[in-house]
């Protein structure tokens, strides 16, 4: 059987529940059923039944339908309509009739029926299940709650791991932003239209990192781009500048250090000096022909640029080369007792040399016409005055020193000297056979020589 109350169940004879102490409903049923019987289904309890009919005096007859009539003497007749067996219930009780109660007399309704003594109820485990399920529950949202505490610090833990290296990483990044090194470059000539100096710089950056490349800087000493460290430069070959001039090498090496304490990012002046000096340009082939490699293979350099460059310092080179040669050979001349003298070439006939001198044939000679008027000269004139000391025409034991603009070149075929009219050139002569005039004759008051030589 099983409890109305609680559902639980229990046996088929107990009376009370035993979870929830309820009394149980056969039991109910079993106490008060007695009492009410009805074992032929007709709707009046067996006692009833059971009861011989009753007639009380000075009353009408009473009937039940159903049962035996009853009369009572002296009253109306009374009809009791049946009631159908599906209205009636086991509780029902018919009223004891006055017929079975003695005349004149008072009955007392009958004793109920002892009712028991309730069953104590049983203590169910019910409390202690949602107890125990409670604090399991309570067990298992503390765990989850810690567990899910601990993932929360380990999430926190792994995200500002993560943040601490993107700061660091992001730090060293910053740290490792190249420098735009100044350095301070002495090259007299040297500018922009010149070729950029090739260097070799070696060194290491602040993370240990071994730093070996070339790079070339321009006139103004930029070009060199590096992170903090140390570093050292070595001038792999001469810059051009552009009128041609060539460096000397500077020995050595150039020493500087961008520093921890050197915003990130910044411009860096590194000290001191990176000093070039010219070179003779005599001397300077070699250097040039080294200058002009690296030129080519400078990125930023065109071969226009690099052509021009080249032509520039190529005649600076010869005109050098040639000015060695021509001091070379004034040296030896003078070396030799000679009397080295520049001047322009000129070729001409007695009427030309006479106007070159600011006169006339006429004027000088008159009506005769003068010694040598056919003669063809070959005069060499100075920019300036100069002085020679030579023979006297008139004492060939004495040397005469004057002051002279031009000299007349004798004895010597005046074709020869056609390919350089026009142009400056230096001679040597010979003081021994040099003579200041003692007459008048062309060149007026100028001096003639039967040596010169060409120098250049």
């Amino acid at each position: 059987m099983f409890c109305p109350a609680c559902g639980t169940e229990n046996d088929d004879d107990a009376r009370f529940c035993d979870a929830c102490g309820s009394e149980l409903p056969q039991a109910r049923a079993a106490s008060s059923g007695s009492a009410h019987m009805d074992a032929d289904g007709n709707g009046v309890p067996d006692v009833l039944e059971q009861a011989a009919p009753t007639t009380v005096m000075g009353s009408a007859p009473t009937t039940v339908m159903g049962s035996a009539p009853t009369t009572v003497m002296g009253a109306e007749p009374t009809t009791v309509l049946s009631t159908p067996d599906s209205e009636l219930d086991e509780t029902r009780v018919a009223p004891q009739l006055a017929a079975q109660r003695q005349p004149h007399q008072y009955e007392p309704a009958p004793a109920p029926a002892p009712v028991p003594a309730p069953v104590p109820k049983k203590r169910g485990n019910k409390g202690i299940l949602i107890a125990v399920l409670a604090a399991v529950a309570l067990g298992c949202a503390g765990f989850g709650f810690m567990t899910w505490r601990n993932y929360q610090a380990e999430l926190q833990a792994a995200e500002q791991a993560r943040l601490d290296q993107e700061a660091a990483e992001k730090a060293a990044a910053e740290k490792r932003l190249p420098h735009r090194v100044i350095l301070p470059v002495s090259a007299p000539g040297l500018d922009a239209g010149g070729s950029r100096i090739p260097l070799r710089i070696t060194g290491t950056d602040f993370e240990g990192n071994t730093i070996n490349e070339s790079v070339y800087v321009s006139h103004d000493g930029a070009g060199i781009s590096v992170p903090k460290g140390s570093y050292e430069l070595t001038v792999l070959a001469s810059p051009i500048a552009s009128d041609g001039t060539v460096y000397e090498i500077p020995e050595g090496t150039f020493t500087f250090e961008v520093p921890d304490t050197q915003p990130n990012g910044s411009d860096y002046q590194a000290s001191g000096t990176l000093a070039f000096m010219p070179l003779d340009p005599a001397d300077a082939a070699d250097a040039l022909e080294q200058a002009l490699q690296f030129a080519r293979n400078d990125p930023e350099m065109s071969a226009d640029a690099v052509s021009a460059l080249s032509e520039a310092a190529n005649a600076k080179v010869a005109a050098a080369q040639s000015q060695a040669a021509h001091d070379e050979a004034v040296r030896k001349a003078q070396a030799d007792g000679l009397t080295v003298l520049s001047g322009t070439v000129h070729v001409m006939t007695a009427a030309e040399l006479a106007e070159m001198q600011g006169t006339t044939l006429e004027q000088i000679f008159g009506g005769y016409p003068p010694y040598g008027a056919e003669e063809i000269f070959v005069i060499v004139e100075f920019s300036q005055p100069v002085s020679i000391t030579a023979r006297h025409s008139g004492d060939e034991g004495n040397y005469f020193t004057d002051i002279t603009t031009l000299i007349h070149i004798t004895n010597q075929d005046p074709d020869a000297w056609t390919p350089y009219e026009g142009r400056e050139i230096t001679i040597a002569i010979s003081p021994d056979e040099t003579w200041w005039p003692s007459d008048v004759r062309l060149p007026l008051g100028a001096p003639s020589t039967h040596y010169a030589k060409v120098i250049d």
